[in-house]
């Protein structure tokens, strides 16, 4: 034995048992290549169908994000008083009216989270490093509904901002008290671990 080494030297005949081992599983590939090849192909026509993929449990439950073209339709609170003193466009419109902090934030604090955060996860399944911040700013017409909408922040993607404007449009808030309201909503996103 070597000093350094655990395995017995080699002898000159067992280099013979080697090649003999080398060429027995040489044999054995090639005869289960051979086997293998003499069984048919299975037929294409008659595939299972694919199973379900698995469901993601990390993420909440998905929840309905309305249609694009989906609109609220506006009432004629916010018609009547949005023809003789405002331009034609919600985002240009001088909003005076007042409505609480509170109502705002229990509006933003339902729904309307949960379906900008599934907006975020949405995207996150494309680029999970997807982090920044958000700001929603809304008009608020007279009878509650959602006028404009414009999002901005670091988070900086189409997808999501896309998205939030779309659901933005369904969210009621209760009716302001003297006309329109202007108000941001700052949104933190960052992935769950």
């Amino acid at each position: 034995m070597t000093q350094g080494s655990s395995l017995p030297p080699l002898k000159k005949n067992d280099s013979k048992y080697g090649l003999i081992a080398f060429l027995l599983l040489l044999a054995s590939g090639a005869l289960w290549f051979f086997l293998k090849a003499d069984q048919p192909e299975p037929d294409a026509g008659v595939a299972e169908p694919p199973s379900a993929p698995p469901t993601r449990e990390q993420f909440a439950p998905e929840i309905e994000i309305p249609a694009e073209d989906a609109a609220a339709p506006q009432s004629e609170d916010d018609e009547a008083t949005a023809k003789p003193s405002r331009p034609a466009r919600p985002e240009d419109w001088e909003c005076l009216g007042t409505l609480d902090a509170a109502q705002i934030r229990d509006v933003i604090n339902g729904p309307a989270r949960r379906q900008v955060q599934t907006c975020y996860e949405r995207a996150l399944k494309d680029d999970n490093l997807l982090q920044g911040s958000m700001t929603v700013l809304l008009t608020i017409g007279a009878s509650g509904s959602v006028k404009a909408i414009s999002v901005e922040g670091s988070l900086n993607d189409s997808q999501v901002y896309t998205c939030v404007r779309r659901v933005a449009k369904s969210w009621q808030f209760p009716r302001p008290q003297g006309g329109c309201v202007r108000t941001s909503v700052p949104f933190q996103m960052t992935p769950k671990l």
